[in-house]
């Protein structure tokens, strides 16, 4: 049967949220270990490099120019207008432009040339084939007369701006970026285009190996805006020790200090990090996201790690929280002894697991819902890892946890950013494996899958007689909150047992019972077997249309027929064809395929090991195949039984290496039906028919396969 769970968003194995305790403009670098960036992170910060800066620079201009020109009309000019559609617009607006109108349209163009090298978006569907960008013809010179003719600061930054990602970006030394930054750099305000200037600085620095420098430089383009977060943390690289120490002295303060600490951590070591920032701020937001992304990558790998292997670094690491938890000097203790509990927890210590826990409780804000919501989610998790036995006082106490997590799974209660649907899995894997070391399969069965559950009649008539039960005790309303499936569920797969039993009036009882089911529609003819089985040939032109219900009705009438002597051979073939069809090899496998014995086995070894059995074996399209060519009156007859026949001989066959190394011959051995029709039916039209649809028989002709 399969269980399902939403991870509503989130696929890392995770119950701990860092948007509830970390400033969600840290939000690219919450832990994440499918992407580069955190999946859910604030859209607004995640962007490229191109359109990163368009807010800022629209506002500053905006500005600079005093509405001289429309927000619609700066937009344009700014991040979408060629050369030549500057001057159209320049044409239009000239008269009405001041003095710093008119620098803004001779600046412009100037600006475009530039962005030629520095805004080309990559084709990463094609990095092979990319030709590199020409180098601009007289872009410097032009660059350094426009600095040395212009008095304006607003526009003089820009210029520099440009000459100083001229430089990195065509001077492969890196000399003239540091020549170009520093000669005009003390005239400039430190607003973002000097973190934007000082970030190029960098990165030629990096290319020259000045690892430290460029650290260092990068850790302040980080520590300027929200907006400068992505490309710094990206460029951030120490390489050795040795380079680390020397990025430290550069630090002229302890937040600069903390900065520096705060990149490494992210990249490389948060546990180092925590110690060192701790001892500079014991108050400072960049604690918040180390801590945090501790959490989620011991939540991973605890996840992946076998019940027997000792965990040395979450045990070093649970050490260093509970050391920092300790501190009276937190700016936020809620969250260090949330941490410090679910990390007990993680490391199966419960019992301080409980006492931070407890410590929590104290803390929270009676109006937070979200925090309210944090804690309820890993103390439930601890109470029920920390349950011996479940009798009735244990499911008193389920009730609610257990409904609340139901609701937020049935979306009729929302937490957002709340990841729950890990620690629901959890907690419903812990409570079955409970009730099945108490033996009481029922419960388990309600919260996790029982092996082998549904072939015992007993059980499954327990467990209908609790989804149709009308007055239920507040846990047996939990359970079937949690059970996946309806009694119309269980009353079709009764009838699909009984099928195969051949108890059709138990069968037909029962799927009266599965309003719904019964009525859906088969996509093929059930009785109705082709020369060579070809499934979206017959969902393509289904002879005549059943339901699961009339299929039975049909299958009831046959027997009464068969068991008259009514037209027996006709009545015999069509029974064969029903059973042929409700194996795996047929066209019913819509029929038998459902949420208790699998809806995906497009392979006999894919069926669960209690049912593959009974959808692979040939033996009842056999008995009423046989039965057919008993009481065949003609040759035509005989030949059509005979060949069904070879189709049932050829699937056991097939079925002989389930589950055994090897596989079939791509032709398999013509066997005793085969050589049947060769030898006694060749003069009939059936035979004919055969021989030109089978390609296993002709190939049987003419002699290749024995």
């Amino acid at each position: 049967m399969v269980w399902a769970c939403s991870d509503y968003g989130y696929d890392d194995p995770s119950s701990f949220a860092p948007e509830f305790f970390v400033d969600q403009k840290y939000s690219p670098f919450f832990y994440d270990s499918y992407n580069s960036y955190y999946l859910n992170a604030d859209t607004a910060i995640v962007v490229d490099n191109i359109d990163r800066f368009a807010g800022p620079m629209e506002k500053e201009w905006s500005a600079y120019l005093g509405g001289q020109l429309s927000a619609q009309q700066l937009q344009f000019l700014l991040f979408k207008a060629s050369k030549t559609q500057i001057d159209s617009v320049k044409t239009e607006v000239v008269a009405n432009l001041n003095a710093q109108g008119k620098m803004f349209f001779n600046y412009l163009p100037l600006a475009k040339d530039c962005e030629v090298y520095s805004l080309s978006k990559p084709d990463w569907y094609d990095t092979d084939h990319q030709s590199p960008k020409p180098e601009p013809i007289n872009l410097e010179d032009r660059l350094n007369n426009a600095l040395a003719a212009t008095k304006d600061p607003f526009i003089r930054q820009r210029l520099w701006f440009q000459l100083v990602r001229y430089q990195f970006f065509w001077d492969k030394t890196g000399k003239k970026t540091a020549q170009a930054f520093d000669t005009y750099q003390q005239e400039f305000p430190r607003n973002l285009m000097y973190y934007r200037s000082l970030g190029y600085l960098a990165g030629a620095e990096y290319a020259q190996k000045r690892y430290a420098q460029a650290n260092y430089h990068y850790s302040l383009c980080y520590n300027y805006t929200w907006q400068m977060y992505l490309p710094s943390q990206w460029s951030f690289h120490p390489q050795e020790e040795a380079d680390w120490n020397e990025t430290l002295k550069l630090a002229k303060n302890p937040e600069e200090k903390i900065t520096l600490w705060h990149l490494l951590g992210i990249q490389y070591d948060a546990p180092r990090a925590l110690q060192e920032i701790v001892k500079l701020n014991p108050r400072s937001d960049k604690l918040d996201l180390l801590l945090s992304r501790m959490i989620n990558i011991h939540e991973l790998e605890s996840a992946a790690r076998s019940n027997d292997v000792i965990d040395t670094s979450l045990t070093e690491d649970i050490r260093l929280v509970d050391r920092i938890a300790t501190r009276t000097d937190l700016a936020k203790p809620l969250y260090w002894h949330l941490a410090a509990g679910y990390l007990h927890y993680l490391n199966k210590e419960y019992r301080a697991a409980a006492t931070w826990y407890a410590k929590a409780k104290a803390e929270l804000p009676a109006a937070d819902i979200d925090l309210q919501a944090q804690y309820k989610l890993l103390k439930t998790l601890l109470d029920v890892r920390e349950l011996k036995k479940l009798d009735y006082a244990a499911e008193q106490k389920l009730v609610e946890p257990l409904n609340w997590l139901a609701d937020l799974r049935d979306n009729k209660k929302s937490v957002p950013n709340l990841r729950f649907s890990n620690a629901l899995s959890a907690v419903t894997q812990t409570i079955g494996t409970l009730y099945l070391k108490q033996n009481n399969k029922l419960k388990a069965n309600c919260f996790t899958e029982v092996d082998r559950y549904y072939v015992d009649s007993i059980r499954v008539d327990s467990t209908e007689k609790l989804l149709i039960k009308r007055v239920k005790t507040p846990f047996e309303k939990v359970m079937v909150r949690y059970y996946p499936l309806t009694a119309p569920d269980l009353f079709y797969h009764q009838a699909l047992l009984a099928i195969y039993k051949e108890n059709i009036p138990s069968a037909m009882r029962f799927m009266a019972k599965a309003p719904g089911l019964k009525d859906q529609v088969l996509l093929a003819d059930p009785f109705y077997s082709r020369l060579s089985d070809c499934h979206d040939c017959e969902f393509e032109t289904p002879v005549n249309k059943y339901t699961a219900s009339t299929f039975l009705q049909k299958i009831s009438v046959l027997k009464a027929n068969l068991r008259s002597g009514k037209n027996q051979y006709q009545n015999a073939l069509m029974l064969g064809g029903a059973y042929y069809n409700l194996s795996h090899y047929g066209t019913a496998r819509q029929f038998f395929q459902t949420k208790i014995t699998g809806t995906y086995s497009y392979v006999p070894d894919d069926y669960p090991k209690e049912y593959k059995g009974l959808f692979i074996r040939q033996r009842l399209a056999i008995k009423y195949y046989r039965i057919a060519l008993n009481n065949a009156k003609t040759a035509e007859q005989k030949a059509r039984a005979v060949f069904l026949l070879s189709k049932c001989e050829r699937n056991t066959y097939y079925n002989s290496f389930i589950g055994k190394e090897g596989s079939p011959d791509e032709v398999p051995p013509a066997g005793q039906w085969f050589q049947l029709l060769k030898n006694k039916f060749k003069h009939t039209a059936y035979y004919k028919e055969v021989l030109a649809e089978c390609g296993y028989f002709r190939s049987y002709i003419n002699a290749q396969i024995r």
